[in-house]
C-alpha cells in the first residue's frame, strides 16, 4: 500500500510545488486509488473533478484534479494558473478552475505519481517563463 503520492500542487496564488502527499489508509479500504485519495486530502473536498491533459496521442499524459464541490462555490477563489493549464492542454471548458489543484501523471480515474525530477522540471520551466500563465 502506498503511503505517499508525488504530485505537483498548484496553489490559488499560482505557486507550484512538488510534494509527496500523504495517502490515508482509509482510501485503500474504500478502494479509492491512492492518487485520488491524496488529491482529496490536498484540495480539502469530498470529491474530485479531473481534467485529462494532453491532446492527440499525448492525451492522458497528465491530469489536473480539483475539488468537485469547490467548482460551483463562488466563495472559492479562481486558480488562474490551473485554469490556464486546462485551457491550454485540457478539454474545452468556459468555467474557471476554483481552489487548490493537484497535477498527477496519467488518467484522472487512476492517476500515477509524478516522478520527482519531472515535477521539478515542470516547475522550473514555469519559473523560467513568469510572464506567461502556463
Amino acid at each position: 500500500m502506498r503511503t505517499t503520492f508525488s504530485a505537483v500542487v498548484i496553489e490559488i496564488d499560482g505557486t507550484m510545488t512538488a510534494q509527496d502527499l500523504p495517502v490515508d489508509p482509509l482510501w485503500a479500504s474504500l478502494r479509492i486509488p491512492a492518487g485520488i485519495g491524496a488529491a482529496l486530502d490536498a484540495v480539502g473536498d469530498v470529491g474530485t473533478t479531473g481534467f485529462v491533459l494532453g491532446r492527440g496521442p499525448h492525451q492522458g499524459t497528465a491530469s489536473l484534479l480539483v475539488g468537485a464541490n469547490h467548482q460551483d462555490a463562488p466563495a472559492v477563489p479562481v486558480n488562474q494558473l490551473a485554469t490556464a493549464i486546462v485551457h491550454r492542454y485540457g478539454p474545452v471548458t468556459d468555467r474557471p478552475i476554483r481552489g487548490r489543484a493537484v497535477l498527477v501523471a496519467g488518467w484522472d480515474e487512476n492517476p500515477e505519481p509524478i516522478l520527482g525530477p519531472v515535477a521539478e522540471a515542470l516547475i522550473a520551466s514555469r519559473s523560467a517563463r513568469p510572464a506567461q500563465a502556463a
